[in-house]
């Protein structure tokens, strides 16, 4: 209404390199062209408007057309590489015979490609059809004659690999030195015994299998475009098909190499902008996974009560009496401000303590690599047998020197292996909700629980209560009763999300069960962020649901595109607290490494930034498979190109 009565602003600038539509009228001509030879300035406009990336080119290098076309420029041939990708665009401009405008050279034998390939016709099939085709084209047509033909021009659109042979029991690779060996080093086993891994992935005969793939991406791109799939690379595969565990560095012995070499001697490539060949050089950032691949590239084991990477061995983890797992219950008042109120409480913490030690210290990349240099190597293999450390498990978790120290920058950097906040939210989401809904047989509230908490708390109420021959478990305020529960099932059944926001979650509730089945990482994320608040309000305690409605905002912040310092600031404060509130109301058995972690996650935001480009959702949504039903397991590496 406000545009309809007052219309635009009469000096209003149109940002035409932001996407506007550049509408030539006269005023608008004296403010963007701003000369008397208007027509040939707009013309100069459309044509910058028209190159989107030779704009970006011209932003990140800080020069304008008017530089450029001032620069000397001395003119190179391209390298190979370039040569085949210019051959390629030139075919799929060249139209199909002199006249044709519905097919370009390339088009039409894509598209043959495509039906061979989609109705398996043979060879000798395709160059029956391809001759019947140039019989009723016009003369002069460009379709290559024969399959071979065809097969050579497409050649370069498809990547080139190298296969690699591996030690079924991740021994060693038979690569470099190494590559005429018919035999393990290390186990003897032979290299060319006939075995099958067990892979078959058709029908009912089909089987679990884990392959491992490692993919690039490209970082130094405009926000819009990076994590994107087409700037995405394969950068090898691992085969299964089970996990290799420590013995990845062995796989991964290749990528290192590359990775050193770009950053030593670099790869020579064509400049398109410039029309010249330069020496790139390339640096790894950092990697991600979740947190079990985390100790496999890292070497920090995450399992047991040294699991934090951030924390290491001055973390106070403990392992519960009965429930056997390690615990960390006594791990986060520490992190408070000294002066704070909950240091000093004794009740509703651990029973009888008070905290007087301050946060631990995160270690530099540089004092990482020092005491990663005083173990020594392993012997890889399945069959090498467990190799630990003097002190494992008591004064570190070191299981090996992973093999990415090797690279000449990586201590320097800030951050190296990125704790996935999609696997973290996730965990924490369902160790909330089960817990809540008391779901059986995940509920981190069960009889070994109530134990422990008998034994660590101060917390009369929720001890087991024994009548003669049977022990009854009190219903804790933290858990709803079954007509809650129902309730809040029959909700969830009945919601609608827009399209495109979440899947349809009331297709995964089970109203007679009173179970949740197949929730997806992202259908986890939706809960978290949006419905725990919604779902849980006025069915628990008012204490109870504001710290889950605390956690379920420091999600949604921390997921937030943008951020600034002073709210990442808050955020590293804020969560710490509202741990403290979830440690007064449920069990030492609910806090894993899980719930642990979310401490941690406002430091990687301020080093790393937002965590859009640091997490698996990308790399999860990516076709590798289709119609398979093996698992993977993927490593994600992320790494900034530079001249």
């Amino acid at each position: 209404m406000h545009l309809l009565t007052k219309w635009f602003m009469e000096d209003y600038m149109c940002w035409y390199a932001h996407g506007e539509l550049f509408v030539p009228d006269e005023s608008m001509e004296e403010q963007v062209v701003g000369s008397t030879s208007s027509a040939s300035n707009m013309h100069e406009v459309e044509n910058e408007n028209s190159n989107p990336y030779r704009n970006m080119v011209m932003d990140a290098m800080r020069m304008s057309e008017a530089n450029v076309r001032e620069c000397p420029i001395v003119e190179e041939e391209p390298n190979a590489d370039a040569v085949r990708f210019f051959d390629l665009l030139r075919d799929s401009d060249e139209p199909l015979w002199d006249g044709c405008t519905n097919h370009s050279k390339l088009s039409a034998v894509a598209q043959v490609f495509t039906i061979k390939s989609d109705h398996g016709l043979s060879e000798a099939g395709y160059d029956k059809i391809i001759e019947w085709a140039i019989s009723i084209l016009p003369e002069g047509n460009r379709l290559k004659e024969n399959f071979y033909a065809a097969k050579s021009m497409m050649k370069p659109l498809g990547l080139g690999y190298q296969k690699i042979d591996i030690c079924p029991n991740f021994c060693m690779l038979y690569y470099l030195e190494n590559a005429e060996m018919t035999e393990c080093m290390t186990c003897g086993h032979s290299r060319y015994k006939p075995r099958t891994d067990g892979f078959n992935p058709f029908g009912s005969f089909a089987a679990p299998y884990s392959c491992w793939p490692v993919i690039l991406t490209v970082y130094n791109l405009p926000p819009g475009m990076c994590m994107r799939p087409e700037f995405m690379f394969l950068s090898m595969v691992i085969p299964g098909p089970s996990s290799p565990g420590r013995n990845i560095d062995v796989c991964l012995r290749p990528l290192i190499d590359e990775l050193t070499q770009l950053w030593s001697s670099g790869a020579l490539t064509y400049d398109i902008s410039m029309k010249q060949n330069f020496v790139m050089r390339a640096a790894l950032m950092w990697t991600i996974n979740d947190f079990p691949a985390y100790g496999m590239v890292s070497g920090w084991s995450t399992h047991g009560k040294l699991a934090c990477p951030y924390c290491m061995e001055n973390n106070k983890a403990f392992t519960l009496t009965n429930g056997g797992k390690a615990s960390f219950f006594y791990c986060h008042r520490r992190f408070l401000p000294h002066n704070h109120r909950y240091r000093k409480n004794r009740k509703d913490f651990f029973v009888g303590r008070v905290e007087n030690d301050v946060a631990p210290p995160r270690l530099s990349g540089e004092e990482l690599f020092d005491v990663v240099s005083e173990y020594g190597e392993i012997v890889f293999g399945l069959q090498s047998g467990k190799q630990k450390f003097p002190g494992f498990g008591l004064t570190h978790n070191w299981v090996k020197r992973s093999i990415f120290w090797e690279i000449p920058y990586w201590k320097t950097n800030l951050l190296r292996h990125n704790l996935d906040v999609m696997h973290i939210e996730k965990n924490v989401f369902e160790n909330i909700f089960n817990t809540v809904m008391d779901v059986k047989g995940k509920t981190k509230d069960n009889i070994k629980a109530r134990l422990d908490v008998a034994l660590f708390c101060n917390r009369k109420n929720m001890e087991l209560v024994c009548d003669g021959s049977r022990v009854a478990k009190p219903r804790a305020s933290f858990v709803l009763d079954k007509n809650a529960q129902l309730l809040v099932y029959k909700w969830l059944k009945s919601l609608r999300f827009p399209d495109g926001h979440a899947s349809n979650i009331s297709r995964l509730v089970n109203t007679e069960e009173c179970r949740l089945y197949g929730m997806k990482s992202h259908d986890c994320h939706v809960f978290m962020q949006t419905l725990i608040p919604l779902a849980f309000r006025d069915l628990l305690p008012k204490g109870i649901w504001d710290a889950l409605t605390e956690i379920s905002h420091f999600f949604r912040d921390i997921c937030s595109s943008k951020l600034n310092v002073d709210h990442v600031e808050r955020l590293e404060k804020n969560i710490v607290e509202t741990i403290c509130k979830l440690e007064m109301i449920f069990p030492p058995s609910f806090f894993d490494s899980m719930e642990h972690l979310p401490v941690h996650l406002p430091f990687e935001v301020k080093v790393g930034g937002p965590v859009q480009y640091r997490w698996m959702y990308p790399f999860e949504r990516l076709d590798i498979t289709v119609a398979m039903t093996f698992i993977i397991k993927c490593f994600y590496f992320y790494f900034n190109v530079f001249n």
